[in-house]
C-alpha cells in the first residue's frame, strides 16, 4: 500500500488502534517500534491531508477545503487532529473536529475515546480546550460519563509520560476562563491525586500534581502567586537587560523568515521591514541572503533576518546556514530569536536556534514538542507562542514592544507589555480577540510546568 496515499494512512491508524488496545490491561502487551509507527503515521497525516487543508485557508468553500477528508472514519480523523498539533491551523482543526462527530453513528465524546482505546486522549481534550471545543465535547456525553473523562484526564500522571502532564497543564488557561465551574472541578481532582500520592509515597506523582495544583492556582490572578519563587526556577515574568546584551553592550536578535510558494513568507518580510525602512533610530544593510537591521538612537540592538528566497533547493535554507554561520564566525550571539512563517517550519527554527537564546517568538502553535525543544536548548528561555494561527497584526506589535524596551536599555516586564499591548488592542475586536489567543511567557503553563519539573525530578 506504500504507493497509495490514502490506504497507507489508514493501515498506519489501523495498526496504531491494534497496538493502542493490546497495550491496555489485561494484555499488557509490548509494541515494538511503537513510537516508529507513531513517527510516520504523524507524517503521513500531516503530508498528505493537513498540509493541504492548511494551504486551502483562503478557499470559502469547505466542500472544496476538505474535500480530502471525504474519505475517512472518525478514528482516521481523530489522528489528524492529535498528531498535527504543532502545524494545524486553527480553522483546519475546526473542520477536522466537526467532521468527527458528522461521521458518527452516535456522536458521544465517550464513544470516541473508547473506539480509540483512550488512545491520545489527553492530547485530544487539552488541544478542545485550547480551540474552545471543550465544552462541545463534554456535552455530547452525560454529565457523569463528562466528569469520568476528565477524572480520567487528571488521574496517573505519576504513570504517564512528561508530554501528557504538560498537556494536563496546559489546557487550564483555557478551562479557567471558558468554564470556571470544571476549571473548579479540576483543581479539585489534582488535589485528590496529590494527596493519594503523598499516602502512597509516590515521589514522581507528589512532584507532578503539586506543580499543577500551584500552576492552577496561579491562573486566579487574585491569588497573586509568585511562580518563579514558590516553583524554584528563574524568573518567568521578567527577562534582566544584562542577561540579553553581550560583551559589546548589543543586543543581537536573529529573525528567521521562510520563502513559500504561496508567498506568505515573503509578504511577512515585506511586512517586518515596514516597522524598520525609512523609520527615524534604525538603519538597513542588505546583501544577498540577508538583511542588518541596527539601532541608531537609544541603546545598541543589532537584529539578522535572512530574506524568504523561493525557488529550486531551498536558498532560504542556505541564507539561513550563511547568516548562521556569519553570526558564529563573527561572534555574535542572538539572545532573542524570532520564528515568522507556517508552523511547519517552526522545527527548522528550532534545529537552528544558538543556545544563547534567552528570549523565542515562535508566533505559531507552541506544542509539547516546540517547547521541550527550545527548553532543552536553553532551559531559561522565556517562549512567547499563540494558541492559533500567528498573526503579523499581533505579531508586530509585540516585536515592537520589545524592541522599545530594548533601545531603552531596561528590563523587559512581560506584565507590563501585556497590559499596554491589551490596551492597544482594546478598540480592535478582531486584533483583541487574536491577541487574547497569545500566551506571554509568565501564562505559558507548559512551558513552567516542563522547567519545574525536570528541576524537581533533577533535584531528586
Amino acid at each position: 500500500m506504500k504507493g497509495d496515499d490514502l490506504n497507507y494512512y489508514r493501515l498506519l491508524v489501523k495498526t496504531r488502534l491494534d497496538y493502542a488496545a493490546r497495550i491496555l490491561p489485561p494484555a499488557r502487551d509490548t509494541a515494538l517500534e511503537m513510537s516508529s509507527l507513531t513517527d510516520w503515521l504523524a507524517k503521513k497525516g500531516k503530508d498528505i491531508f493537513v498540509r493541504e487543508i492548511n494551504a486551502l485557508h483562503t478557499v470559502d468553500n469547505p466542500a472544496i477545503r476538505f474535500k480530502i477528508l471525504d474519505s475517512l472514519n472518525p478514528a482516521e480523523l481523530y489522528y489528524l487532529i492529535v498528531l498535527s498539533e504543532d502545524e494545524i491551523y486553527t480553522s483546519s482543526y475546526l473542520g477536522v473536529y466537526e467532521r468527527i462527530f458528522q461521521r458518527m453513528k452516535e456522536p458521544y465524546g465517550d464513544s470516541l475515546i473508547m473506539q480509540v482505546h483512550g488512545d491520545y486522549f489527553r492530547k485530544f481534550i487539552k488541544m478542545a480546550a485550547a480551540y474552545n471545543k471543550l465544552g462541545h465535547f463534554l456535552g455530547t456525553m452525560d454529565k457523569q460519563n463528562a466528569n469520568t473523562i476528565m477524572k480520567s484526564f487528571i488521574i496517573h500522571l505519576e504513570g504517564a509520560n512528561e508530554e501528557e502532564a504538560v498537556d494536563v497543564a496546559d489546557s487550564y488557561s483555557s478551562i479557567f476562563e471558558k468554564n470556571p465551574n470544571l476549571a473548579k472541578f479540576v483543581l479539585g481532582e489534582v488535589q485528590w491525586n496529590y494527596d493519594n500520592n503523598v499516602a502512597a509515597g509516590d515521589k514522581k506523582g507528589t512532584i507532578i500534581y503539586d506543580l499543577l495544583q500551584t500552576l492552577f492556582e496561579s491562573a486566579d490572578s487574585s491569588r497573586k502567586i509568585d511562580l518563579s519563587a514558590r516553583l524554584g526556577i528563574p524568573p518567568i515574568y521578567t527577562v534582566d537587560y544584562g542577561s540579553l546584551k553581550d560583551d559589546s553592550g548589543r543586543v543581537i536578535e536573529q529573525v528567521f523568515f521562510y520563502g513559500d510558494e504561496d508567498k506568505d513568507g515573503q509578504n511577512s518580510f515585506i511586512d517586518y521591514m515596514a516597522l524598520f525602512r525609512g523609520k527615524p533610530g534604525w538603519k538597513i544593510v542588505e546583501n544577498p541572503e540577508w538583511v542588518t537591521i541596527s539601532s541608531t538612537k537609544g541603546k545598541p540592538v543589532l537584529i539578522y533576518a535572512n530574506k524568504p528566497l523561493f525557488g529550486e533547493n531551498d536558498p532560504d535554507a542556505k541564507a539561513q546556514t550563511d547568516l548562521g554561520d556569519y553570526l558564529y564566525d563573527h561572534q555574535l550571539r542572538p539572545t532573542i530569536v524570532i520564528h515568522r512563517g507556517h508552523s511547519y517550519h517552526v522545527r527548522y527554527t528550532i534545529k537552528q536556534m544558538p543556545p544563547t537564546a534567552r528570549i523565542v517568538v515562535l508566533g505559531s502553535c507552541g506544542g509539547y514538542n516546540n517547547l521541550s525543544e527550545v527548553l532543552r536548548i536553553n532551559e531559561e528561555a522565556h517562549i512567547i507562542s499563540s494558541k492559533q494561527v500567528g498573526t503579523k497584526t499581533v505579531n508586530e506589535p509585540i516585536l515592537q514592544a520589545i524592541d522599545n524596551v530594548l533601545l531603552s536599555g531596561k528590563d523587559i516586564d512581560w506584565l507590563s507589555i501585556w497590559r499596554e499591548l491589551g490596551e492597544k488592542f482594546q478598540n480592535d475586536p478582531l486584533a483583541k480577540e487574536r491577541f487574547d489567543d497569545y500566551i506571554p511567557p509568565y501564562k505559558n503553563l507548559g512551558a513552567i510546568f516542563i522547567k519545574a519539573y525536570r528541576k524537581a525530578m533533577g533535584d531528586e
